[in-house]
């Protein structure tokens, strides 16, 4: 059973200096790495610049995390009217990010740096979204260990148990043997059944298909399972009384911007022409 794991959220600590280092910050750089594996070996298929890649993926990483805890701070301001300092809203370590929102400051950083170094867009992209839905399905596992990103009390025999100092106000009365919706783990299977669909989509229509076809399906697939998550996930703030939540319109707005982009690539949609095909890197012999 998951709730017969205990692990304590701090891996260990860096002598002289006390300096916590957490199972979170832990299984995201080992999902990171996963993903910039993939994507890199993809990359070098496509023949593109792999070196590129490396020097754009730390910087959307430092812009992504920034954005993701900003657009945190900024929706539990409206949503639950927090307070913060400006220290505590930029102090990364002190938890509380939204990937949503990292998604999207990343995406623009990535875009801003293709275009500086006179890149292939839609080639990026297209590798970047399988690679996105990896990292993130390995680090939904921190998620457990934190014992946070569950949902609503359920008698289902996979729910979990979660500590009282970890619950939320409205289910601190209940019993300690009360079992929550594992939340994190029906997001981390729909991220790894969307990597292994992607992944197994690129190999086969690679050559086939639009360049960004890979990357709006990513989208598609991402923003839709995300929409669904999003009924189980009673910690995030919405629109008054109402059970919609700002992620879940984000997620929406995703999944149909994925739809255009697949249309648009494809000459469906605003173009009779059909966008270039990726063409294979040539075999040296």
């Amino acid at each position: 059973m998951l709730d017969s794991i205990q692990i304590n959220p701090v891996a260990f600590t860096i002598p002289g200096i006390n300096l916590d280092i957490y199972w979170y910050g832990i299984l995201i750089a080992i999902g990171i790495a996963i993903g910039a594996f993939w994507a890199a070996r993809e990359l070098e298929k496509r023949g593109q610049s792999v070196d590129d890649f490396f020097t754009g993926l730390i910087i959307v990483i430092v812009v992504g995390y920034i954005s993701a805890r900003l657009w945190y701070v900024l929706q539990d301001m409206i949503g639950n009217n927090a307070t913060y300092t400006f220290v505590e809203a930029i102090n990364i370590r002190a938890g509380g990010v939204n990937i949503l929102g990292g998604f999207i400051g990343a995406l623009i950083a990535a875009w801003l740096f293709v275009r500086w170094r006179k890149l292939d867009f839609w080639q990026y992209a297209d590798v970047a979204g399988p690679a996105v839905l990896i990292a993130q399905a390995i680090g939904r596992w921190a998620n457990f260990i934190n014992q946070e990103l569950y949902g609503p009390p359920t008698d289902a025999p996979w729910g979990i148990l979660i500590d009282f100092q970890n619950r939320l106000p409205e289910y601190v009365n209940l019993s300690p043997e009360q079992r929550f919706h594992p939340t994190f783990l029906y997001e981390s299977i729909l991220l790894f059944l969307g990597f292994i669909v992607l992944t197994t989509l690129n190999r086969r229509y690679r050559d086939k298909w639009a360049v960004g076809t890979l990357f709006g399906i990513f989208l598609i697939w991402w923003g839709l399972g995300r929409f669904v998550v999003e009924f189980y996930r009673p910690d995030q703030p919405g629109f008054g009384d109402s059970p919609i939540t700002y992620s879940m319109v984000i997620s929406l707005g995703l999944a149909v911007a994925g739809l255009l982009i697949v249309l648009r690539r494809n000459g469906k949609l605003g173009s009779k022409k059909k966008q270039r095909v990726y063409k294979p890197k040539p075999k040296r012999s």
